[in-house]
């Protein structure tokens, strides 16, 4: 009776053990493979950051090559007669410049 018993339960835990091995290493590669996910995702939302900021500095150099345009055409006859109103016209377009660029981008970052 004894061997009746012991012969089953040892072919069943030959046939059973390496399964459940082979289902831990499962279990860790699947980990592996959602933490390389979680890095892609990482790695794809700093790009976009990257993106973006590139994108706000590349508009703001334009606006500002822009508001110094339209303050030479401006001051195109003013030749340096009042050299301190020049300066606040400058000012004071790249402050709105800056301004509009700030409440555009604002939610953006």
């Amino acid at each position: 009776m004894n061997k009746n018993v012991i012969l089953p339960l040892a072919l069943a835990a030959l046939l059973l053990m390496p399964s459940a091995g082979f289902s831990g290493q499962d279990d860790r590669f699947e980990r592996l493979r959602e933490r390389a996910q979680v890095r892609r995702e990482m790695r794809d939302l700093a790009r976009e950051r990257f993106r973006t900021r590139a994108d706000v500095g590349h508009e703001r150099m334009r606006l500002r090559s822009e508001v110094r345009g339209r303050v030479r055409e401006a001051l195109r006859g003013f030749h340096g007669h009042d050299r301190q109103a020049y300066r606040d016209t400058v000012r004071d377009a790249l402050r709105t410049a800056r301004r509009a660029l700030r409440d555009a981008f604002r939610d953006r970052w």
